[in-house]
Order: structure tokens, then C-alpha cells, then sequence
């Protein structure tokens, strides 16, 4: 019996110790604290969707103005001094159009083909000569316009970077109050809100537009990249 005791003994000790060490781990005061980061920056890319729409009764012609146009557009783009590696067909549908007739049946109307061309362009200084030219050689919509820039990377590390400064910044002023001083991090969350910008929708909606004497005017502006954290500090 006796030697049985002492067996467990060790094993008591090392319990007590453990239990010990985990009341002594819950009484550690902590902090929480979130932080943001914003960074501002001019972008230095824009993407362009241009849309190149043809109806007609006969669908063979309906498919051939489509293409004619769309290999216009493509062309007078290149002209300007963007590569053709930047172009490309981002969609393209064919489709038969219906109208009512007296009877309110559906009756066959014609064909609608859409052609969208994609344009990556790298000099801005471009964006507004490229859309003119586009609506002047065939294009009669911009579907889309997007600014953003090529390192969304560092940007995102540099938010990050301010919203982790943000929240020790925020847990220090806190724990200086309380008479306190941080210790360590026991946990951190991090949500990379990502870049936003300028983004425009359905421009022009005719090719009548581009033949105005002005010239499309553009302005970037300014991205914004955001990021935010949550951070448990230990204190003193």
C-alpha cells in the first residue's frame, strides 16, 4: 500500500502543478483592440470593356457587320500605340430578336450579335484616345471602365502595416491609462479589405457620342487600399 502512495505521488505533484499553471495563465489581464489601415494612391493601369453590338435581319450579315466592326476597332487601338497583347475578346454572343405581332405571338425579328473588346492599357494618357477612336470606328458602348494599379501587393502590405501600428498605438494609450504596459500578443485576426477606386458603367450608350468635337476628358483620381486587424495584447 505504502508503495503504491508513493507512486501516485509524482503524479499528484505534476497535476497540482499543471492546474496551478493554468489558473496562473487565466489570470493574465488582457487587452483587445482593433486597427485600421487606408493608403491612398494614384493607379497606374485601366481596364476598358467596349462593346461592339450589330443587328440584322439576316443572320450571316448580322455575324459579318459584327466582325468588320469589332476588327476596326481592334485595329484603330492598335494605332495608337497600345499592343495587341492588351486586346482581347472578353464576350461574345449571337441571338435571335423577337417581336410581337397583332396576335401577340413572337415572331422572329432578326439577329443581335455582341462583340466585347477587353483593353488593358498601362498609360493612362490613352484611356480617354482609346475610347474616342473606339466609338469612332465601330464601338457604340463602353461597358465598363476600371482603374486599379499593378502592385495591389504592397499596397496591401503598407495598409496592413498602418492598421497593426493603429491598434498597438490604441492598446498603448489604454494601457498607459490603467497604469499598465503590454507584454505580448496572445491573438490577432487580419481582414485585407482589398483596393478600391473609380469605376464607371455604361459610359455612352450610342457611337453618335464620339463624334463630338471634345475630346473624352478622364481623370483617375485616387485608390484607396484598406485593411483592418484585431489584436489581443497581454498586459502587465
Amino acid at each position: 500500500m505504502k508503495s503504491i502512495v508513493m507512486m501516485l505521488i509524482p503524479f499528484l505533484f505534476l497535476s497540482l502543478m499543471t492546474t496551478k499553471a493554468f489558473a496562473e495563465e487565466a489570470k493574465i489581464p488582457t487587452l483587445s483592440v482593433s486597427g485600421e489601415g487606408i493608403i491612398e494612391a494614384a493607379p497606374d493601369r485601366a481596364a476598358i470593356s467596349i462593346g461592339v453590338v450589330t443587328q440584322d435581319k439576316d443572320a450571316a450579315r448580322a455575324q459579318s457587320a459584327n466582325a468588320k466592326a469589332a476588327q476596326d476597332v481592334i485595329n484603330a487601338i492598335v494605332v495608337l500605340g497600345v499592343d495587341r497583347k492588351y486586346i482581347n475578346t472578353s464576350d461574345y454572343s449571337f441571338r435571335p430578336t423577337y417581336r410581337q405581332d397583332a396576335n401577340r405571338q413572337n415572331v422572329l425579328n432578326g439577329y443581335e450579335v455582341r462583340n466585347t473588346v477587353h483593353v488593358m492599357l498601362d498609360n493612362l494618357d490613352l484611356v480617354g484616345k482609346v475610347i474616342d477612336t473606339a466609338l469612332n470606328h465601330g464601338a457604340n458602348n463602353i461597358d465598363s471602365l476600371d482603374f486599379g494599379i499593378k502592385n495591389r501587393k504592397k499596397l496591401q502590405d503598407e495598409a496592413l502595416v498602418l492598421a497593426i501600428r493603429d491598434a498597438r498605438q490604441r492598446a498603448d494609450l489604454v494601457a498607459r491609462e490603467l497604469g499598465k504596459t503590454i507584454t505580448g500578443v496572445q491573438d490577432i485576426s487580419i481582414n485585407n479589405g482589398g483596393v478600391s477606386g473609380m469605376r464607371m458603367n455604361k459610359m455612352y450608350a450610342m457611337a453618335e457620342m464620339a463624334s463630338m468635337d471634345a475630346a473624352t476628358p478622364i481623370e483617375a483620381g485616387t485608390l484607396t487600399c484598406t485593411a483592418s486587424v484585431h489584436i489581443v495584447f497581454t498586459l502587465s
